[in-house]
This record gives structure tokens, sequence and C-alpha cells, in this order.
């Protein structure tokens, strides 16, 4: 029996190529995508070399590092009575540039000097924002705070009188915040 058969004048193959008996299979049977799947169909990872050329692919570790010092932004929204409110999770030697904070449509009805939002983490909770005044319109906090570690961000509303009001809360990072 031969063990291969080298036949070069095949015009072309399946949209899906199995490599090898009970091989991974290559799939393009959906005209729009390729899938890389194990024998049972699952889809399967698969794993490249560095890029070295605008073409090419590349690993997350080259996309991370291409992404780290892209400034970036993250966009929340808080209502007078909101409490805390999650923004995100900064990675180790992720960098805040500064937050804005901006008053929505209307005002914050019934509000007090108490009536506060404040943007930071458990270690400091107005460590990125602090002084938000209800009858202006947009504030800017320039801080250049580095998160050594991985840190939870929040912005944390206190109420004080309002009985009403909205603000979107944008933080200015480099790095990754998720």
């Amino acid at each position: 029996m031969v063990d291969s058969v080298k036949n070069y004048g095949i015009a072309g193959v399946s949209t899906t190529l199995e490599l090898g008996k009970q091989g991974a299979k290559i799939d393009a049977s959906d005209t729009s995508v390729i899938s890389l799947k194990d024998k049972d169909d699952n889809l399967e990872s698969i794993a490249i070399g560095q890029g070295t050329d605008a073409t090419h692919a590349v690993t997350q570790t080259q996309l991370d590092g291409a992404t780290a010092q892209k400034l970036q932004y993250i966009k929340t929204s808080v209502n007078y009575n909101s409490g805390t409110v999650a923004i995100g999770t900064a990675a180790a030697n992720t960098r805040v540039q500064s937050v804005v904070v901006e008053k929505g449509a209307g005002n914050w009805t019934s509000h007090n000097d108490t009536t506060e939002i404040v943007v930071g983490d458990s270690g400091d909770t107005d460590r990125l924002f602090n002084g938000f005044d209800p009858d202006g319109g947009q504030f800017k906090i320039e801080n250049d705070h580095l998160y050594a570690s991985e840190t939870a961000i929040s912005a944390i509303v206190t109420q004080g009188g309002a009985s009403g009001g909205s603000a979107t809360v944008t933080v200015y990072y480099t790095g990754t915040i998720s």
C-alpha cells in the first residue's frame, strides 16, 4: 500500500480539509469565515509567531503593547441616587490621565452642599476626581495617576438633598481598564 500519494494535478480541495486521519480541520464552508476545528468540530485556538509586517497577524502580547500607550477612554452614566457605580478595573501599569464629569440635561433638583460625585478606588475614593458642582456644566481634573497593581475604579454619588439629576463620567487613560 502506498503511504502517500502526490498528485500535483489537483485543481482544488473540499471546503473542509482534514489534516491527517482523525486530525484537525480547516473549515471554509462559510464563505466569509475560515475556522480551525478539532476532530469533533469544536473551534480551536492557534499559535502564531510575532508579526513582523503590517499585513501579519500579531500575538496578544504585541497587541497589548501597541494599545498600552494609546490614549483611551471609558464612559459611564450616574444619577443623583446611583450610590457607587463601577467604572472598571485598571490593570497594573495603567495611567489615568484625567477625569471629566459632565452634568446631564436639566439640573440637580434640590441639591445641597453634600451633593457630590467623586471618582477613585477603595484606597482613596476621590483619588481621581472630586469637586462636582451641580450648578455647573463640565468639570475636568488632570491627575496623571499610575496604578501599580490591578485596581477597581468607581464613581460614588452622594445624593445630599438632590431629588433628580444625571451626569456622564469619562476616564481618560493609557493601559487597560476592563
